[in-house]
């Protein structure tokens, strides 16, 4: 995994690869890691802080970019050279496109978590992570509407509890305390 920390945040390009059929697939991860979205959570968090920190909050792969979701090599990198010559140009253009479109908070809040409050686009139905992140988000970037975005946060919490996933079982019954800690304490942190 590639890093480049900005000031309070990190771009993120991961190359996950791997071997299977006689080919080595590299799959493409770019990601940023905004510091005021998570380090307020770390207390709660059952991840290690070593997961927690390397996990960027917004993540694309190719496909975002209307590419080809992996990127295939011979198995004995025969086609190395010119594979090479076509993927690290496209790295470099991917990650600049996403290190653009994802540059602020308020980038971050307009592309993922506007569209939710407008009823454009639906919440992830997996995980937990994002519940804080998109709950602190919007608390950050836009109070105005941060009562509405909660609502409907927590009836996608709720939904996901009757489902039982996992994610959400761990922090279940203690997610109003949680959102209180981050309604008061993460406005403290951002003047830090």
């Amino acid at each position: 995994m590639l890093y480049l920390r900005d000031h309070d945040s990190t771009l993120f390009v991961e190359l996950d690869h791997w071997q299977d059929y006689g080919e080595c697939t590299i799959y493409i991860i770019y990601g940023r890691r905004f510091e005021i979205l998570t380090k307020w959570f770390e207390k709660f968090s059952f991840k290690t802080l070593r997961d927690q920190r390397n996990n960027p909050n917004v993540m694309w792969d190719n496909t975002h970019f209307g590419q080809e979701e992996f990127i295939y090599f011979d198995y004995k990198f025969s086609d190395y050279k010119e594979k090479m010559r076509v993927m690290l140009p496209m790295i470099k253009e991917n990650l600049a496109s996403f290190a653009k479109k994802y540059s602020t908070l308020e980038d971050y809040y307009r592309e993922d978590v506007l569209p939710v409050i407008r009823g454009d686009k639906e919440l992830p139905d997996v995980g937990a992570d994002w519940i804080f992140i998109y709950l602190t988000l919007g608390f950050l970037v836009d109070r105005e509407n941060y009562t509405t975005l909660k609502n409907i946060i927590l009836e996608r919490v709720e939904w996901m509890h009757r489902r039982h996933e996992p994610n959400v079982a761990h922090y279940y019954d203690r997610i109003d305390e949680i959102i209180s800690y981050m309604e008061n304490n993460v406005n403290s942190l951002v003047s830090r």
